[in-house]
């Protein structure tokens, strides 16, 4: 009886872990809302409260600095992309070339599955806990007063790119990389700083661009994409339980993938939709311009391959399974609900 009284004080008197998750995302952005909040929540409740989740009221980091934010403990949780820090995630920049699949969810679940078979060893991150991986949603080509039907329609087009593959596709289709951060994407649109953007639907709708585009160009596969992390502080980890560790990585990982990327395509779907709504031109690039988009962009393919075998990974090898766990993921997944 005393043992049992001790063990239940014990257990009353377990010291909470208050985790702050950096909100940088639009205040009513999905995959905070209805993605990042629930996770949090179930957080709580299969720890039985000794692990909770607080967002910041406003961002304690720009986009840029998630992981490094994460690292150095201004924040615990953050959602963030590699590809916002060139050279620090080489093998991670896989989601960002071109053609790698066509819906977030598909990519983001192939990529946590790819980086587990290849590049956990090669590539770890160093600091922090990984607690999902996942992908932005498929880029396209956004205008905002030039039709684009041909590749030569593209020249000299001032295009929003940042990251470490974005910029060497935009020179590769012959238009000018701008790197103009996502939140300052409004203004530079609006005031014709920019002749467009490459980007997906998901963040043109969410950062409210969609009225500048006149002309929407798709492209199959998707002209590049995204990487993303879902990071815990390292120390801030280790000071959870094992037993509470494994039931939030039960919660996390390819399921939480899975959830959150879906979250962006619904959002990329509206994002259509409100473009067709504003009069936006929809179309898709034909075969032929697809043909000749992809001889030009093979080279940054190459680049990366060559990367990866300099950091021990068959990047072939690697490149074949994502982009085949990605064509199997999207068909068999759920058809998309967009009310």
């Amino acid at each position: 009886m005393a043992a049992a009284l001790g063990a239940q004080i014990g257990t009353a008197g377990a010291q909470e872990i208050v985790l702050r998750y950096n909100k940088w995302l639009p205040q009513t952005h999905p995959q905070d809302v209805e993605g990042m909040f629930p996770f949090f929540e179930a957080i709580e409740q299969v720890t039985e409260g000794r692990v909770r989740v607080e967002p910041t009221t406003a961002p304690l980091a720009p986009p840029p600095r998630q992981m490094e934010a994460v690292r150095n403990g201004v924040v615990d949780i953050a959602y963030g992309g590699q590809s916002l820090s060139p050279g620090l995630f080489p093998l991670a920049d896989i989601v960002a070339l071109p053609f790698i699949g066509d819906s977030a969810e598909a990519i983001s679940v192939a990529f946590w599955r790819t980086h587990h078979e290849y590049f956990a060893d090669a590539e770890p991150y160093e600091g922090v806990h990984l607690l999902s991986l996942l992908a932005v949603a498929p880029y396209h080509v956004y205008s905002i007063d030039r039709e684009i039907a041909t590749v030569d329609d593209l020249e000299g087009m001032k295009l929003r790119a940042t990251g470490a593959i974005a910029p060497k596709v935009a020179e590769a289709i012959g238009t000018v990389p701008v790197p103009i951060d996502i939140t300052g994407m409004y203004d530079a649109l609006s005031k014709k700083i920019l002749d467009g953007a490459l980007n997906n639907d998901d963040q043109m709708r969410a950062f409210g661009v969609t009225e500048f585009v006149k002309y929407r160009l798709a492209i199959p596969g998707g002209i590049l994409g995204a990487p993303l992390y879902v990071v815990v502080n390292e120390a801030k980890w280790n000071q959870i339980s094992p037993e509470d560790q494994e039931a939030i990585m039960a919660l996390a990982g390819e399921k939480l993938a899975a959830q959150v990327s879906r979250l962006a395509d619904i959002s990329a779907a509206e994002g259509i939709r409100q473009m067709e709504d504003g009069g936006t031109v929809l179309t898709t690039a034909s075969d032929e311009m697809l043909a000749e988009l992809k001889a030009r962009l093979k080279p940054i393919e190459d680049e990366w391959i060559a990367k990866a075998e300099e950091l021990g990974v068959d990047g072939r090898a690697a490149l074949e399974r994502i982009r085949q766990i990605a064509a199997e993921v999207e068909a068999n997944k759920a058809p998309l609900r967009v009310e």
